[in-house]
């Protein structure tokens, strides 16, 4: 009775999940290329104009906010012929105009402007969309309605998509971009408008889509393994019992390849679940972002004018944004033609010089947050288990911080950038289940992305193969179900 309810689960839901399985594997291998194409916050720095000297002081500009005693974030730019600030106060946002004017109006001639920032091709055509669309799927943007659509009659057939409320880009993408899009991310991730822009709706739909899909493959998996077992005790070794080609094939590309088409399905669950406490739980809840990330810091923190900033660039800088690390104040500072900011120590007036984290520093910051909590601090020259890139990307050397505590914490903090990662025990868990099974991303690869580029292509191919036979047996079981009811009939 059991094993004939395993056979009829997999039977049923192989049927109905194989094709979107066979989908699944097929785009996965296309999106080791290609993703959901978007307009990066890197290219949107790039059409920034370059900041000019004669900017107000610091404290000149505190005086135009309203609460300039809360001030949690601040920036500065220019944009559109323009200079502005920026300030936070909690979750509320100021823009203020260097010249003092009122801000510009956020007409047809700002969105054109806006919109020519990313090409510099004729319009052809402008679209006021009413409702999201394909390529701006997600549930957030209905607050930008209506969003304004340009085509531009270049060879890569652009399209922009501008809010009307804001005057922010929100989207670029070009023909191509756009056909990959269809053949990866768009179906890999489910993102079809009607669903995507309801993010609970479309969560709910692919963990329970992973969830009979796991139930489905252990099945087979069982079935596979079983059946190889009764070959073998009726001596006929390890072959497939099945005489007919698809359930040989499925047999055979399912045992070899069920295994991992399993946890490639739990990691994609788990790409949108946290991993249960059952698992690993958190034995105490620490918060390293209110330590570490403080945002602007308060009073006179900031030693070196972010005018002698924009001076020692020469006419590079596109935007500065006030951060620290821990007690250490810092400028992000965003350049012409680089993708990544530049931080700069503010500590020290008169010079701006790039910031090196020491030891002393990291420790004293780290200990902010767990107290006296025993821990060894390294500088780790290599990836470890978890601080990996297959690609090689990733900056080293890092601070390394091991906290003895119940949870294990360990802290990857880039002297360079005061950028970091942690991981406690459910985090290293988190990162197995989804990063390791989904992504490969593992240390054994590092410096050989050829070799992780074939072992994913033959580990795809094999999931798609045991999808594929799937697909065909299940279509031949409709098939035989449809001409037994004709046949009642």
């Amino acid at each position: 009775m059991i094993n004939r309810l395993i056979y009829g689960v997999h039977r049923v839901l192989g049927t109905v999940l194989s094709i979107f399985f066979l989908m699944w594997f097929l785009t996965g291998i296309v999106m080791i290329y290609h993703g959901f194409p978007s307009a990066s916050n890197a290219e949107k720095m790039q059409t920034m104009d370059v900041l000019q000297a004669g900017l107000q002081p610091f404290d000149s500009v505190k005086c135009n906010v309203a609460k300039p005693d809360s001030i949690s974030s601040m920036a500065v730019y220019s944009y559109l012929g323009r200079t502005y600030y920026e300030v936070g106060q909690g979750s509320e946002m100021e823009k203020i105009a260097a010249d003092g004017q009122p801000l510009p109006e956020i007409d047809g001639n700002y969105i054109r402007q806006a919109a020519a920032k990313w090409c510099s091709a004729p319009v052809s055509r402008i679209d006021t969309l009413q409702q999201l669309e394909q390529w701006i799927p997600f549930g957030s943007r209905k607050n930008d309605l209506p969003i304004y659509k340009f085509h531009f009659a270049d060879k890569d057939k652009t399209q922009v998509y501008v809010s009307s409320k804001t005057g922010n880009i929100l989207q670029c993408t070009t023909e191509m971009e756009r056909f990959w899009g269809w053949l990866s991310a768009v179906p890999h991730w489910v993102y079809f408008t009607w669903l995507r822009q309801d993010v609970v709706l479309w969560r709910k739909a692919i963990v329970w889509i992973g969830v009979f899909g796991m139930f489905m493959l252990f099945a087979g998996f069982y079935i596979g393994i079983r059946n190889y077992r009764l070959q073998v005790k009726r001596g006929k070794g390890l072959t497939s019992p099945y005489k007919k080609k698809w359930y040989k094939w499925h047999h055979v590309v399912g045992t070899l390849f069920g295994l991992f088409a399993f946890t490639w399905v739990l990691s994609g669950v788990y790409s949108l679940e946290d991993i249960p406490d059952w698992l690993a739980s958190v034995k105490k809840q620490y918060e390293p972002r209110k330590t570490l990330n403080q945002g602007m810091l308060v009073g006179d923190a900031y030693q070196l004018d972010y005018r002698d900033v924009i001076t020692a660039y020469g006419g590079q800088t596109l935007r500065i944004d006030w951060s620290s690390f821990h007690n250490i104040p810092l400028y992000q500072v965003y350049l012409k033609g680089q993708k990544n900011p530049v931080i700069i120590d503010a500590s020290v007036a008169g010079k701006a010089a790039e910031v090196d984290l020491t030891k002393q520093q990291v420790e004293r910051a780290v200990k902010a947050v767990h107290g006296e909590e025993p821990m060894q601090v390294e500088l780790m020259t290599e990836y470890d288990n978890y601080y990996v890139d297959t690609e090689g990307t990733m900056a080293l050397p890092v601070w390394k911080v091991k906290v003895e505590n119940a949870d294990n914490t360990v802290y990857y903090i880039n002297p360079k950038t005061a950028s970091y990662r942690s991981y406690n025990t459910h985090a290293r868990w988190q990162f197995q289940v989804y990063q390791g099974f989904h992504c490969l991303r593992y240390k054994v690869f590092v410096g050989h992305p050829v070799l992780w580029t074939i072992v994913m292509w033959i580990l795809l191919l094999g999931g798609a193969a045991v999808s594929f036979t799937g697909v065909v047996m299940g279509i031949n079981y409709l098939r035989r179900q449809f001409r037994k009811a004709t046949v009642s009939k």
